[in-house]
């Protein structure tokens, strides 16, 4: 099965496992259905195994009639593809090969398949059909206007120090139940510090904070952390999952694989969210950043939103439908892409709609020339880039004049070797260290497309015209046709706007995610109709709309939710929640977390005293020897041969978007620490540090490295298992023992987890 497959399917497959026939299979399995396998099964097999045509008695248009299959023999057997007469038939392996003519693509071959391993589940299971537009803007939760309710009344108001914890209480008492006590500030500071950096607190900042009586000395360590640039590079991370962020096209043929210019819209996320960005206007540049007047280009980086998805070989449509579904599951928590080859079976959003914003991207091109983000220096690595570029582009305009005729003529052997020549431009444009920093940016067609649906979502088969302009569910006004060329900017305002009850809600409930593990509403990518309602609908409307009222500030709402009782609760679980509540639903105490990938490398580097604090720049290997010191923001992301170690601990897939990583205990994940190379070179260093040197004595030296790594001073015994560690070998291996305790202590829980 095809990498980009895998890492589709491999969470699904968890979840879903093998579908029963009653069961309701669930959001992720609808929509890789709706995505994957139903426009293949439209395009290759409806036709003549469908509602008007069953060629062999073999009907395929619903699970019951894949089950039936031709007399009585079914055509898939539920969780093994390898055995259904259906996969078997599309591989052409045996008599029957479907389609006759043209087998299908390896990818089409690959999502049957992965379809047909976790259970063959089919939307008709769980619904008759999508809700009309009227119904679901009056029934359902996330279409409603965001107002903000008045916090309810409460038993135990003193507990509360903020609104936010108003909310939350009353949940508990309405089930009897009583929150967790306070955190105690050591765990405090650590957790707000790897929550909005990434990185642990310095012991002397654990200690500021311990021993500062004055009331706001919370709001002080919450404020200083907002304000210092790691915040920044640990939130972009965040974005940069539902962003589908990579430095390279994934699967393509004949020509550079690597995107020039990525980093470019990495540095520019890193610098709006330290620059607390209103988000409204964060939107309206990553749509429309080209349409915005202004003398200031660093903006235009932002367009990397849209621009720095997969290149499907190059196929217009699916790169259009990928960037539809960057915009409307990333911003408003829409699968809009299920309604690419039908009406959406669950939510209201008619083919019509879908084809009303996918005319908004056809009308988008991307220019040869990139904008230049800054005027370069004429330091000497950029005058060799500038030569040599000339050079290189001067090359293929004199072979495009000379072999005119034969180009004209498609001649193939001579449009490769042009494509070679440009290679080389691409190439070096990537690579070079002198290139000036560049936009990846989109800019509005001369003509723009008047969009037609596709039926079936063939690009071939026309049916009726449509204008551009915004989903109907989400325009409680009479919709008007977008006039502004493409339109991107007017779908940007729309997205943007107060009226959107979406857009605040997606993004508050993304950094309560962050902050508590899960989300309010626990299916962040799906607002609609198959999406979980809200634990604490009241709550979110609330942040919702304060959210917008202060100037949609992200670094407010953090500081809202860290000034809550409800966040600087312990993770201790009392009896009587942990039974009722396992899930931690209601908010009773803190969820312990492990940190991410991103985390847990930087704290690694940040521990050894070797980590490199600079700000933005390309890409570098991190996965290699010799180890990069730079932060893993900035590591180089290869979109089709993403390396092990990211998937071992569950890096976001960089061909989609993705709201929420999976969190997986795997035996890879121990074995790295214990292992590899990185882990060993980190606690050498720690152990050689000069601060943990100095402090000759064993006992004392132990006593630093708890309090460096923890933030906290060893207990006795602690003191003595290190002490028996360290001294077990002996002085001349003493250096040897101090690394290999110093490795221990990194590779502790207390170091990976935050409480």
């Amino acid at each position: 099965m095809r990498a980009s497959v895998v890492l589709a399917t491999v969470a699904i497959v968890v979840a879903v496992a093998t579908a029963r026939a009653d069961e309701r299979p669930s959001p992720q399995a609808v929509e890789f259905f709706e995505s994957k396998v139903r426009p293949v099964l439209a395009e290759n097999c409806f036709a003549c195994h469908g509602p008007e045509k069953q060629k062999g008695g073999l009907r395929l248009d619903s699970r019951a009639n894949l089950l039936k299959g031709a007399g009585g023999e079914p055509v898939v057997v539920l969780g093994d593809p390898d055995s259904s007469a259906l996969i078997k038939a599309v591989r052409h392996d045996g008599d029957t090969k479907m389609p006759p003519k043209k087998k299908l693509s390896d990818p089409a071959i690959d999502a049957l398949a992965a379809w047909v391993k976790m259970g063959a589940p089919w939307p008709e299971q769980a619904a008759k059909g999508a809700s009309s537009v009227a119904e679901a803007r009056a029934k359902h939760w996330a279409f409603q206007p965001i107002r903000k309710p008045l916090p309810p009344s409460v038993r135990r108001r003193d507990w509360a120090k903020t609104p936010l914890d108003l909310f939350v209480l009353a949940k508990l008492e309405e089930q009897g139940l009583e929150p967790a006590p306070p955190a105690d500030r050591r765990t405090l500071i650590r957790r707000a510090a790897l929550d909005l950096t990434g990185l642990p607190p310095a012991p002397d900042e654990v200690e500021a904070f311990v021993n500062d009586p004055a009331p706001d000395a919370w709001e002080k360590v919450i404020d200083r952390l907002l304000s210092s640039p790691p915040y920044g590079e640990r939130w972009a991370r965040h974005w940069l999952d539902v962003a589908r962020y990579a430095d390279t096209k994934g699967y393509v043929f004949q020509e550079e694989r690597r995107y020039p210019f990525a980093y470019t819209y990495r540095d520019y996320v890193i610098r709006a969210f330290n620059d607390d960005l209103p988000y409204d206007q964060f939107v309206v540049q990553q749509i429309a950043a080209d349409k915005l007047p202004g003398d200031d280009k660093r903006p235009l980086a932002a367009l990397g939103f849209l621009t720095l998805g997969r290149r499907f070989l190059n196929s217009t449509p699916d790169i259009i439908d990928d960037r539809l579904d960057v915009v409307m599951r990333g911003l408003q928590g829409m699968t809009v892409g299920c309604a690419r080859c039908h009406d959406h079976k669950f939510d209201p959003i008619p083919m019509r709609d879908y084809y009303s914003l996918y005319g908004v991207f056809a009308s988008s091109v991307e220019p040869k020339e990139l904008p230049v983000l800054a005027t370069p220096d004429p330091t000497p690595a950029y005058l060799a880039y500038e030569k040599e570029r000339k050079a290189l582009e001067q090359a293929v305009k004199d072979f495009e004049e000379k072999n005119k005729e034969e180009l004209q003529k498609k001649n193939r052997k001579f449009f490769e070797e042009r494509r070679e020549l440009q290679n080389k431009v691409d190439k070096l444009r990537a690579t070079h260290p002198g290139a000036p920093p560049q936009a990846m940016v989109l800019i509005d067609a001369v003509q723009p497309v008047e969009p037609v649906v596709f039926l079936r979502g063939n690009p071939n088969n026309h049916g009726p015209a449509v204008p551009r302009q915004f989903l109907e569910v989400l325009s409680p006004n009479a919709r008007k046709p977008f006039t502004d060329g493409s339109g991107r900017l007017e779908l940007a305002r729309a997205i943007a706007s107060k009226d959107n009850p979406l857009t605040a809600r997606v993004m508050v409930n993304r950094v309560w995610l962050h902050h508590f593990g899960r989300g309010l509403v626990r299916t962040p990518g799906d607002f609609g109709l198959r999406g979980e309602p809200p634990t604490h609908p009241e709550l979110l409307d609330y942040l919702a709309r304060s959210f917008m009222e202060e100037g949609w500030s992200i670094k407010k709402l953090h500081k809202t939710i860290l000034l809550s009782t409800t966040y600087q609760q312990s993770s201790e679980a009392n009896a009587k929640p942990q039974a009722f509540d396992p899930d931690n639903r209601l908010l009773s105490h803190q969820n312990r977390q492990r940190l991410d990938f991103e985390a847990l490398r930087d704290s690694l580097l940040w521990a050894s005293g070797r980590l490199d604090t600079r700000l933005g720049g390309a890409p570098v290997e991190i996965t290699t020897a010799p180890f990069s010191p730079r932060r893993s923001v900035y590591g180089f992301i290869d979109r089709q041969n993403l390396p092990g170690l990211f998937r071992t601990f569950d890096f976001a897939s960089p061909d989609y978007s993705t709201p929420q990583r999976h969190s997986t205990t795997v035996p890879q994940q121990a074995l790295f620490l214990m292992n590899a190379p990185f882990v060993v070179e980190q606690a050498r260093a720690l152990a050689t540090r000069p601060d943990v040197t100095a402090r000759a004595e064993t006992g004392e030296r132990i006593g630093y490295l708890y309090r460096l790594l923890y933030g906290r001073a060893p207990d006795a015994e602690e003191v003595a298992l290190g002490r028996r560690f360290v001294e077990s070998a002996g002085a001349e291996k003493a250096l040897s023992s101090w690394e290999k305790y110093c490795q221990v202590l990194l590779l502790s829980n207390e170091f990976a987890f935050v409480d």
